[in-house]
């Protein structure tokens, strides 16, 4: 019995700890608004979790070692190399978060979001059924996975900071930021075009690979273009196999708010880029050298406005490149 109440003690003291080192959490308060009184919730501010230059993790001042220790874990692997950490912080990476909200789960660095995951209960669900059509067999996921919305709950990592450099918050928003410039762009294409794009391509598959696209086969196709369209025929065990697990149709569509990907008219969990999040990506691979470093002698100032220019049109373009495959009751 004593050791259980000394447990039990350890463990409220590193509750207290953590929590003492908890900051803002961006969506906090989104899983309790969504739960009934009487279901399971928790929605918890952010834990702040520091690296030293030599890559060893502290949470509200105490060593993750020593925390550890007080509840018989092993907290030290939390350190990463420091080679990691000089990185980061040359760089001005100050801080990374990963943050489970009702709505999804969010990556942000340096306070904007990059491409991150959207989810709702329908999604959620139909993720679970997609998984176990597939015979990938993961106990009790239909359960929980609908439990990830009322788990609100993050972790922020945080560098050094280089002298002189300004401290980012945790959460940036507003003038100047990412998706504020995104917005701005495809509003300015927008009004330039009237209406936003628009491309649907049906592909109808039959059980013996082939496909149609408009009524015209993929042979019609190659002999009208000249392209091989042959090779985008399927193996007819994969189709089979599909059709086996009772999937007849798939999905992928693309909108100002995401990609969004769907299995017979189910949709799952979308990745978001609606709030500036591609942009960000961008810019931070500019910051951190990777395109000087993956392309070299090219003009990154050209090929960033570019790049920049086609953003808004792929975003705001909805298109949809829809597959049937035998029993869906398409081309048969």
């Amino acid at each position: 019995m004593q050791k259980r109440l000394t447990l039990w003690a350890a463990l409220l003291l590193i509750a207290a700890l953590v929590l003492s080192g908890c900051a803002p959490r961006t969506g906090a308060g989104s899983s309790a608004a969504m739960a009934m009184d009487d279901e399971l919730v928790i929605d918890l501010p952010a834990i702040v979790i520091d690296f030293a230059s030599d890559g060893t993790a502290s949470i509200g001042g105490v060593p993750a070692s020593e925390m550890g220790a007080m509840a018989g874990m092993d907290l030290s692997t939390l350190a990463i190399a420091p080679e990691w950490v000089s990185y980061f912080s040359m760089t001005d990476i100050q801080h990374l978060q990963v943050n489970n909200t009702a709505g999804g789960l969010v990556i942000l660095v340096n306070g904007q979001p990059v491409p991150s995951l959207e989810w709702d209960e329908n999604s959620l669900i139909t993720t679970a059924g997609a998984l176990e059509s597939l015979g990938i067999a993961i106990p009790v996921l239909e359960k929980v996975l609908p439990l990830v919305q009322q788990l609100g709950i993050g972790a922020i990592m945080r560098f050094p900071v280089q002298a002189g450099a300004a401290v980012i918050p945790f959460s940036v928003m507003g003038d100047g930021s990412a998706a504020e410039q995104a917005k701005a762009a495809q509003a300015e294409f927008l009004a330039a075009v009237g209406a936003p794009p628009k491309i649907n391509l049906p592909i109808v598959y039959q059980a013996d690979g082939s496909y149609s696209v408009g009524d015209l086969s993929d042979a019609e196709w190659t002999a009208l273009t000249g392209v091989p369209w042959a090779a985008l025929r399927l193996d007819p065990n994969a189709i089979a196999s599909l059709t086996g697990s009772g999937i007849t149709s798939m999905a992928i569509d693309t909108d100002q708010h995401g990609i969004h990907v769907s299995i017979n008219g189910n949709e799952l969990p979308s990745i978001g880029w609606g709030n500036g999040e591609v942009q960000h990506v961008l810019n931070l691979a500019g910051q951190m050298g990777i395109w000087d470093a993956y392309m070299p002698g090219v003009n990154i100032d050209d090929m960033m406005a570019t790049v920049e220019s086609l953003l808004p049109v792929v975003q705001t373009t909805d298109a949809s490149i829809s597959i049937y495959l035998p029993g869906s009751g398409m081309g048969n």
